[in-house]
């Protein structure tokens, strides 16, 4: 078990209030639970002395035993229905709103009872009250869970139950001191202030950062952690965890939507856009009822719920001192104090054994515990042994505080995943309402009829419940997810099945183990840590690593997640051409192509990255031309715009909507993006107020913004700003090339160079604002591959590439970059704000900024070769492709040096 004094170390004061206010819930759960077991007699009329009325309300109200067990099973009603609803709301609107409306029902449901006149009106309170507690004991213990310390969540969980006996203590310590005259209204008023207080409690607490990461706002989900954790803490670890750690941009999709153009960040608290754009994460009912990673779950928390109020235990919570009293006669209520005191003091102090000997242990245990002690109190209250009676209650009590009491709270949320986690907590705690509704309801007349003997039913469920736990429920105890507890295999997010190996590969050394551990963990989600297994023990004799684009590998141009990294960005020089008028331009097109995107789609990668592909048509041919987008801030303006006639699944299809896709989404939020389009700024902003927002939100150091590293050669020497355009998106205008992405040509590095700009558009430290690459269908420079493939075979006789395009009587460079110019207006990289142009083509920088600057390149980053990067280790190597480089600087004057090689 943990050494107490390493985490206690880590708990905060604000950490410890936020626990206290939200397990008031439980407390005022257990306090209903119990509220009408002490005063019984004294509500019911069953004592001759106090039949009289009072002015005004009634001293008490006759009820039979019937009555009196619709009166206490209405509270089980409202739980049920309060329970079933709770993990929705929690998953739609968060934790801590779903607790705050909790407290609206806590306060006003003890109105009713306190001030009833008759049955009906306290079933009302007892209903509205069970409304409260029933949402309570959902949402608290995955609030808990999520802000409770990793290594402690079993311990932590306990408090759900803790608090629970605390209230069951407090309403029969209140009911043996207030059971007299009309005193017994103020036990039920008491409930209603505790609600009034937790309200108030809660308005100073924080949502769940777990919930807060997971619904798209990693940024402020670190903020809250850390206040609940303290600043020394490391928060970046379990975050990490979360599996939002390194995510493509710390700013989600629909805060971009709704940003302003100016660079300026919205307030990160979880808006109710952003709650509705993660809610396709989140599973309902139904869904999870019907998920085949799921349904065995259910079935575990049902039974486990079942077991925790079938075995008996709120026969003594709720009717303890009605059932012993002919037994104990005055000292029945005593007792009952005695139970409730010794529950808080077994759950407390059994709490570690959660940890220490597992869940699953703990039941089973507890189970036998309450089947022994149901056995001796059924024969104590036959035989009238009022010792054994009384040792066997403590002993029953003492068995559920062990283990059935605090940990089905605790299952219900480790052993789904946190998308089915609220609907499946819903769904237990609804089995365990129903089944408290058949004990309330029930217990009294069976009790009636059988006396003690009702004791031997409940000791012969126990027993049928440790069979099936044994049986059936996994140890949760020490695994990480849900997956590892039920034993299903996933594939780890950055491993990819390995390719075909190919005998040419056989010559090159494709695993760099002269990189540093510090420079692969740079190719990682910022936060992670560490290297994973499958690349930190990846053995060097294996084929090349996969690609993240190229649909086949390209041996040895396909960098992968291997690809050398380096603590600095790539080398780069700041470009205006609006200062250099008297340099030629190139022939542009005098107004710009018509383009539209016909569709895009979320393309998962094998190396654990995501990307989004958009198909483009256009005006001037009928090629399907591709716009592959990294991050979530880059949206085609043309997919957005609303077209005559079409559905809500038509706009989905099509891939115009916002957040993700789920089963049984019905809406693409088209009104979200018409709200972005309103509020974005009139006047773009400079690059200087971009960097200085950069840095001020703490993505670039201000040092980093001084100066910028200048590309090797001899048309590029060290220059210095004073500021920095790293925050801009990077963008790659890239032609496709068969031989050189699919066939593993080594004439070119096309395929190197494609896979490069995914690499870097993809790391969010390198490129925070995401990138994209324009993706022209124009093989071969514009001439098309058969054509390509005539020019390889003069190459072959002795000519280069720009000789070879001339004999074939080609220009040079036949593409249009008019479309490209087109296709990032559309996707919003046009205006001043600028972009980073990964390229060594000086041509190529003026082309795609269009004939009238509608697109602002403000920085050219250099392609440099990765042979030439890394010395001959990795990369693309040859005779060929070395001439087809030379070509490139000497004759289409590349802004490259031959001497960097």
């Amino acid at each position: 078990m943990t050494d107490p004094r390493t985490w206690l170390r880590g708990l905060t004061p604000y950490f410890i209030y936020t626990l206290f206010v939200a397990t008031l819930g439980p407390l005022l759960f257990g306090f209903h639970l119990a509220e009408l077991n002490a005063p019984e007699d004294v509500i019911r009329c069953k004592k001759g002395s106090i039949r009289a009325a009072a002015a005004g309300l009634p001293q008490c109200i006759p009820m039979t035993p019937t009555e009196w067990g619709v009166v206490g099973s209405t509270y089980t009603l409202g739980g049920l229905i309060g329970a079933l609803s709770a993990g929705p709301l929690a998953g739609r609107y968060g934790r801590r709103r779903t607790m705050l409306l909790t407290t609206l029902f806590f306060s006003l449901g003890p109105i009713f009872e306190a001030l009833t006149f008759n049955i009906s009106v306290m079933a009302v309170g007892r209903l509205i009250s069970g409304l409260g507690a029933g949402g309570s004991v959902v949402v608290v213990p995955i609030y808990i869970s999520e802000i409770a310390p990793p290594a402690e969540k079993g311990f932590f969980g306990t408090f759900t139950q803790i608090m629970c006996n605390v209230g069951i203590l407090l309403t029969q310590l209140l009911g043996y001191f207030l059971s007299r005259g009309q005193s017994w209204r103020i036990i039920l008023a008491v409930g209603g202030a505790i609600g009034v207080v937790q309200g108030l409690g809660l308005l100073l607490t924080v949502e769940s950062p777990k919930y807060v990461a997971d619904h798209g706002d990693p940024v402020q989900a670190k903020r809250i952690l850390r206040k609940i954790r303290g600043s020394n803490y490391d928060v970046d670890e379990e975050m990490s965890a979360w599996g939002v750690a390194g995510t493509d941009d710390p700013v989600g999709e629909e805060q971009a939507l709704l940003r302003e153009e100016d660079g300026t960040q919205l307030r990160t608290e979880p808006s109710a856009s952003k709650r509705g754009s993660n809610h396709e994460a989140t599973l309902s009912i139904m869904q999870v009822l019907r998920h085949p990673d799921h349904y065995r779950a259910v079935i575990a928390v049902i039974m486990i719920m079942l077991a925790q109020q079938l075995s008996g235990i709120n026969s003594i919570v709720m009717y303890g001192v009605s059932l012993l009293a002919t037994l104990l006669k005055s000292n029945s209520a005593l007792l009952n104090l005695a139970v409730s005191a010794l529950n808080i003091i077994v759950t407390a102090a059994g709490a570690p054994l959660v940890e220490r000997l597992g869940r699953k242990t703990c039941l089973l245990n507890s189970l036998a515990g309450m089947g022994i002690s149901s056995l001796l109190l059924a024969i104590g209250i036959t035989r009238s042994i009022s010792i054994l009676s009384a040792v066997a209650v403590l002993l029953f009590v003492a068995s559920f505080g062990l283990g059935l009491g605090p940990i089905p709270f605790i299952l219900s949320s480790e052993l789904v995943g946190s998308e089915a986690v609220g609907s499946t907590q819903s769904i237990a705690l609804a089995a365990n309402w129903i089944a408290t509704f058949l004990v309330a309801q029930f217990f009294p007349l069976a009790s009636a009829a059988l006396h003690g003997n009702v004791y031997f039913i409940f000791a012969a469920l126990s027993a049928f419940f440790f069979l099936f736990i044994g049986w059936y429920v996994p140890e949760t105890k020490g695994k990480k997810n849900a997956d590892e507890v039920w034993g299903r295999e996933r594939l780890p997010p950055l491993q990819s099945p390995q390719p075909f190996r190919s005998p040419r590969s056989d010559h090159f050394n494709f695993s760099d183990q002269s990189l540093s551990s510090e420079s692969q963990s740079r190719l990682l989600p910022a936060g992670t840590g560490h290297i994973p297994a499958p690349i930190a023990s990846q053995p060097s004799h294996v084929g090349p690593p996969p690609s993240i684009i190229s649909p086949a590998f390209t041996p040895p141009a396909t960098p992968g997640t291997s690809t050398p990294s380096h603590p600095r960005p790539p080398r780069s020089v700041p470009v205006d051409t609006s200062l250099s008028p008297e340099t030629p331009r190139p022939e542009l097109l005098e107004t710009l192509p018509v383009v539209e995107c016909e569709v895009r789609a979320r393309i998962p990668t094998t190396t654990g990255h995501e990307m989004w592909l958009h198909v483009y048509r256009n005006n001037v041919d009928t090629k399907e031309h591709l716009a592959i987008v990294f991050g979530n801030q880059i949206r085609s303006r043309s997919l957005d715009a609303e077209r005559p006639g079409e559905t809500e699944l038509d706009r989905m299809t099509r891939g115009a909507y916002v957040g993700r896709l789920y089963p049984g989404r019905t809406s693409s939020r088209v009104e979200q993006i018409k709200r972005a389009e309103t509020s974005k700024s009139i006047k773009p902003p400079s690059v200087t107020d971009s960097d200085s927002t950069a840095v001020a939100s703490g993505r670039r150091s201000p040092s980093a913004s001084s100066t910028t590293s200048s590309l090797s050669g001899d048309h590029a020497q060290p220059t210095t700003t004073t500021t920095s355009t790293s925050s801009l998106p990077l963008v790659r205008i890239h032609s496709e090339c068969y031989t050189g992405e699919t066939v593993w040509s080594a004439r070119c590095d096309c395929g190197e160079q494609l896979d490069e700009a995914a690499r870097l558009m993809a790391d969010p430290t390198l490129s925070p604002s995401g990138g994209c690459i324009i993706y022209l269908r124009q093989e071969g420079r514009g001439i098309g591959l058969g054509e390509k493939l005539k020019a390889y075979n003069l190459q072959d006789m002795g000519h280069d590439t720009y000789e070879a395009n001339i004999m074939l009587r080609h220009p040079a460079d036949a593409r249009s970059y008019g479309l490209a110019t087109a296709m990032l207006m559309d996707l919003g990289l046009g205006g001043e704000r600028g972009i980073r142009l990964l390229t060594n083509n000086p041509d190529k920088v003026r082309a795609v900024e269009g004939p009238g600057r509608e697109v602002v390149v403000r920085e050219r980053v250099a392609m440099v070769p990765l042979a030439w990067r890394t010395k001959g280790r990795m990369g693309v190597r040859g005779e060929e492709v070395e001439r087809y480089l030379s070509t490139k600087i000497e004759k289409f004057k590349h802004m490259l040096s031959l001497d960097s090689r």
